[in-house]
């Protein structure tokens, strides 16, 4: 087994709820947390609103708690995502996205 299957996981909804309430006591910026796939399985995916995303993540977010949620959340990987204002609103929790 890997570095990232070993352990139980917690319930997905609660892993996000504790992981949210977790950023938070840390990070006042636009943040949003989300189970996604990749090849490796599921996992969670934090993405962090940053004014340039190619910029380094704690130049921007100084407080964003990256060593205590990475890489393992409750049993489950994580991922960290910069993304630029407006995307979590306008892309991730879009309501209005067609099903393919």
């Amino acid at each position: 087994m890997g570095r990232f299957s070993i352990g139980d996981k917690t319930p997905k909804q609660q892993a996000i709820n504790e992981l949210v309430l977790m950023i938070s006591n840390y990070c006042d910026g636009r943040y949003e947390v989300l189970f996604t796939h990749d090849d490796g399985g599921a996992l969670l995916e934090v993405q962090v609103e940053v004014p340039d995303v190619s910029g380094v993540l704690f130049d921007q977010v100084p407080d964003f708690p990256f060593f205590e949620i990475w890489p393992k959340w409750m049993g489950w990987r994580v991922v960290v995502t910069k993304v630029p204002p407006g995307y979590i609103d306008s892309i991730t929790l879009r309501t209005d996205q067609d099903d393919y």
